[in-house]
């Protein structure tokens, strides 16, 4: 406490004496002041006597200064002429309106004096001159839109109307914008490939039409910032105009271009060329304020043409592929591994084909963040427009290849495995494609909204297409079985043929075509179901050991049971019907059966319209025989082979003269040797 007290006293004296010294401080200053203020007061005594002794003086130097300023603006008048002619010729404009401007009111008010008439007459002529200057200055087509303001701005000064001069600036602009209209109109490409020469299109539209409109624009509103309604609504009508006019050409050029290619860079480079003008038109309207669709409809269209184009390129591209395939191909191509590369190749345009069109809704592509440009696009462009329009036209081509004669006519083989291609469209390709293109395109999956055209009306075709080639290909293959039948009974007198020893080449060349269509189809479809094989089947192997235990219906008749029509007609009438036209199931089954039924009918008619003696009918028997050994390894049902080879066997009976059959055991060795 006492180390407190005396810290405080300390604390106590400092402040006494620092008091002590502001007391002191605040005398002294009190002191100056009054001292200060004596000599201000003397000041303003010598000040009051000098002004009354200049009082005089100063009225006279007043006097003499309005004089002086009175015989400058003379002179000025005076040379004023001299100085605007001067100044029109340097081009110093905006000088020669300040001149102006400044004696403008004198001469106005004393040009009926003798003195000033010849002065204003004369600058009447010169501000004549420096208008025409101005107006050719404002209508310059290279003018700047700084000499642009500067021609107005003076202009206005020197007495012309605010609208007529807004007119005239648009009525001037117009007829640049027309040019450049023009000038994109007449464009043509150089050696670029069309997706660089897309790009110089655009780039040049917007460097010119577009930067000059809203340069246009612009400028009015710099240069006329308190323009009248009537005014403004004159301009934007232009430059509405000129836009309306413009998209077209631009449209038309950009189609033009572009033709028919379609790869990825190729639309790279156009997707690029129409964002950059979307963004362009987007600040030009901005400046217009105007709500018009121009880009967003501009776009939609031009991405519609070119869907439209890639579609027909796509067609064209599978059509030069089927051509190709149709010329090349022949009879030896295995067919499992052909479908997988027919496949291959038709999937590979498509997706080629959806890759290029992909760029017109990239995240990086301003125009298609619009939500109603990418539904529309995916779905009534992509989808409907390239993707079913494309499949339909295929499933067309697969069916008229059928159609082709002469030296157009294509390979079977080539038709089977077309076929299987129609098939797997039908059952999984055109759903998997579809199912890529929702993905890619943003539709949702099973979208069916928008009167879409649904999977199954293009699976239906494909199934349609299928069903005509494999009709094509089993009609082809018997053709050429029937002809070497035909050939073969034309080329023999069956009347004075001598015994059969052996079963003739033909039915073994006919076997082994059958054994080839059976291996064809084998690699391309299922087995197919088979019908219960009959209990008097011959099912027979290669071994000569072999024996049939059961005989055919026809193998164990007489000659006077042969020899019977009423048996014949008898028997038609309670066997089965045969269907040559029936539909043709995708199974190996039915197809080797269609083959072999038509085959077995050719045969008979061929035989119906011979005449065979003792041993004609004899080699008949024993060509049927052979048949019927080796077909049923073929066929799913053998009652009908066997029905169609016991009718071929009686219609060669009753065209026989002499009908005596060779004993089934004789049949038999032959057929094993």
């Amino acid at each position: 406490m006492q180390t407190l007290v005396y810290e405080n006293y300390n604390k106590f004296i400092l402040a006494t004496d620092t008091i002590r010294q502001m007391k002191s401080d605040f005398k002294t200053m009190e002191d100056e002041m009054e001292k200060l203020v004596q000599d201000m007061s003397q000041i303003a005594t010598f000040a009051n006597s000098i002004s009354s002794n200049l009082q005089d003086r100063r009225q006279q130097i007043t006097k003499l200064s309005n004089i002086h300023e009175l015989l400058k603006n003379l002179q000025f008048l005076f040379d004023l002429p001299t100085k605007l002619k001067s100044s029109v010729e340097e081009k110093n404009y905006s000088l020669a309106v300040k001149y102006y401007a400044k004696s403008e009111q004198v001469l106005k008010d004393f040009g009926d004096h003798p003195s000033f008439s010849g002065i204003q007459s004369d600058c009447q002529e010169i501000v004549t001159t420096l208008r025409k200057c101005l107006k050719d200055q404002f209508v310059r087509a290279e003018v700047t839109s700084r000499e642009l303001e500067e021609s107005v701005t003076l202009l206005s000064k020197l007495g012309e109307s605010s609208t007529s001069l807004a007119l005239e600036f648009t009525v001037i602009n117009k007829g640049r914008l027309e040019k450049d209209l023009d000038d994109l109109s007449s464009y043509t490409t150089s050696g670029e490939n069309n997706g660089e020469a897309v790009l110089a299109f655009i780039e040049k539209c917007c460097n010119t039409a577009l930067n000059n409109a809203a340069l246009t624009i612009a400028t009015f509103n710099n240069i006329f910032p308190l323009a009248s309604a009537k005014d403004n609504e004159g301009l934007i009508d232009m430059a509405v105009d000129v836009i309306n006019r413009l998209c077209p050409v631009v449209k038309t050029k950009v189609v033009e271009i572009i033709g028919l290619e379609m790869s990825e860079g190729c639309c790279l480079s156009l997707v690029a060329a129409l964002d950059k003008f979307h963004r362009r038109l987007l600040a030009v309207q901005r400046l217009l304020m105007s709500d018009n669709q121009w880009s967003s409809i501009l776009i939609t269209d031009v991405a519609q043409i070119i869907s439209n184009r890639a579609a027909e390129n796509l067609v064209v591209k599978w059509t030069e592929e089927l051509q190709g395939w149709r010329d090349s191909w022949n009879n030896d191509n295995q067919p499992h591994g052909s479908v997988k590369f027919i496949e291959g190749a038709l999937i590979e345009h498509i997706h080629r084909t959806l890759v290029a069109l992909t760029a017109f809704v990239g995240n990086h592509v301003t125009f298609s963040q619009d939500y109603q440009f990418r539904q529309t696009f995916g779905r009534r462009h992509v989808r409907e427009g390239v993707f079913i329009m494309s499949l339909k036209k295929l499933s067309v081509m697969l069916s008229n290849l059928c159609n082709a004669t002469g030296k157009d006519n294509a390979s079977p083989t080539l038709i089977l495995v077309l076929s299987r291609v129609a098939i797997d469209f039908n059952q999984n390709l055109a759903q998997s494609l579809l199912s890529l293109i929702e993905e890619q395109f943003d539709i949702p999956a099973g979208f069916q909204g928008d009167n879409l055209t649904p999977i199954s009306a293009v699976t239906a075709d494909f199934k349609q297409a299928s069903q005509t080639l494999l009709q094509r290909y089993v009609q082809s293959e018997s053709h050429v079985l029937v002809q070497m039948i035909r050939k073969s009974m034309d080329s023999r007198d069956w009347l004075t043929t001598s015994e059969p020893r052996s079963v003739r080449p033909v039915i073994k060349r006919v076997l082994e075509e059958i054994s080839r269509v059976d291996s064809h189809a084998a690699q391309l479809y299922e087995e197919g179901s088979r019908k219960d094989r009959s209990s008097d089947s011959s099912r027979r192997t290669h071994h000569s050991s072999s024996r049939m235990q059961q005989k055919s219906s026809w193998s164990s008749l007489g000659p006077s049971q042969l020899d019977s029509s009423l048996l014949n007609n008898i028997q038609k009438l309670f066997s089965e019907r045969i269907d040559l036209s029936g539909t043709v199931e995708p199974n190996k089954g039915s197809v080797v059966m269609a083959v072999i039924k038509i085959c077995l009918k050719g045969f008979l008619e061929c035989v119906r319209l011979k005449t065979f003696g003792k041993y004609g009918i004899q080699q008949i028997q024993v060509d049927c025989y052979y048949l019927q050994l080796f077909l049923w390894r073929f066929t799913f049902d053998e009652n009908l082979v066997h029905s169609l080879l016991d009718e071929i066997l009686s219609s060669a009976v009753q065209r026989c003269l002499e009908p005596v059959l060779m004993e089934p055991g004789v049949v038999e060795l032959i057929c094993e040797r």
